[in-house]
């Protein structure tokens, strides 16, 4: 891209917003937590969809990057959130996120995914709903959430199979890049160093098309993919997920401890700690350097 400095078109409390030339950059801008999405008025996704409409008002701008400030593109879902009651509260939540992460989808102008570090169960469902993404050789992905009971697995099989989708869902495993492309979670894996101009390039190529054909085509296979399942697929999870959610409270860690009292009574390092003791060794063979 050209040495034409970006500017930033609004100010937000979690992400930037900025753009060079006919691409717009959103930045995940929380990097003390990890990038953490939290949800609702006033959000870190409530953002991510306001600064998309933007992009989309802007006739000068052809594209979108996404990607996340410091070691994480997110680690997930925001746990300080208040927990949910009942199972009303749960539905609440999980239908207040995927009108989101649809409105994400469904933006005029295509979105490239830079993950340029970990990728774990709210932010992988969020990243599978842009269109393009580009791993750095750094970038972990898994459905760590379902280490203690929670959801987030409906959208795998579209892009990776009913076998690796159950993998993950079921074992807990985590994965690196390489392994998120062998079996199609991301387009490409390049070095931590070369991501930014990796994508720069790649959305100057995409800005570059036809500016119609370039959202009608999107749309048109946008439309495939609701044509194989998409909506069908996300209208039941929302059920099945609201119970699953609101299950979660009963989850138990490896050796029999309640997950939720050990979050209340010991605090985040230890939840961690309990939630993660059965996975310290991973089950698939280390990435080759």
């Amino acid at each position: 891209m050209s040495d034409e400095q970006f500017t930033t078109h609004t100010e937000f409390r979690h992400i930037r917003l900025e753009s060079r030339g006919p691409v717009a950059r959103i930045t995940l801008d929380e990097p003390g937590r990890l990038n953490a999405i939290d949800h609702g008025p006033g959000s870190m996704e409530e953002e991510i969809v306001r600064a998309l409409e933007l992009v989309d008002g802007d006739d000068r701008l052809r594209c979108t990057i996404v990607t996340g400030a410091g070691r994480a593109f997110s680690a997930g879902g925001d746990m300080g959130l208040a927990p949910r009651p009942t199972p009303y509260d749960h539905l609440a939540f999980l239908e207040l996120t995927e009108r989101a992460n649809e409105r994400i989808r469904t933006c005029l102008k295509p979105t490239i995914g830079a993950i340029n570090g970990i990728c774990y169960g709210a932010a992988l469902i969020f990243a599978l709903h842009l269109d393009v993404l580009v791993a750095a050789e750094s970038a972990r992905f898994g459905l760590i959430e379902t280490r203690f009971g929670a959801v987030g697995a409906e959208l795998l099989p579209f892009f990776v199979g009913p076998q690796w989708a159950k993998f993950l869902a079921l074992s807990g495993e985590l994965i690196g890049a390489r392994t998120a492309r062998e079996i199609g979670l991301v387009l490409r894996v390049v070095p931590d160093d070369d991501l930014t101009a990796k994508v720069d390039d790649l959305a100057r190529r995409v800005a570059a098309m036809p500016r119609y054909g370039v959202m009608l085509n999107r749309r048109l296979l946008n439309g495939a993919m609701t044509m194989i399942g998409w909506s069908a697929q996300k209208e039941l999870a929302v059920a099945l997920n609201t119970v699953t959610n609101a299950m979660s409270e009963h989850a138990e860690a490896a050796d029999g401890r309640n997950l939720q009292r050990v979050l209340e009574e010991e605090g985040w390092d230890a939840f961690k700690a309990a939630r993660d003791a059965a996975f310290a060794d991973p089950w698939l063979e280390p990435e080759r350097p």
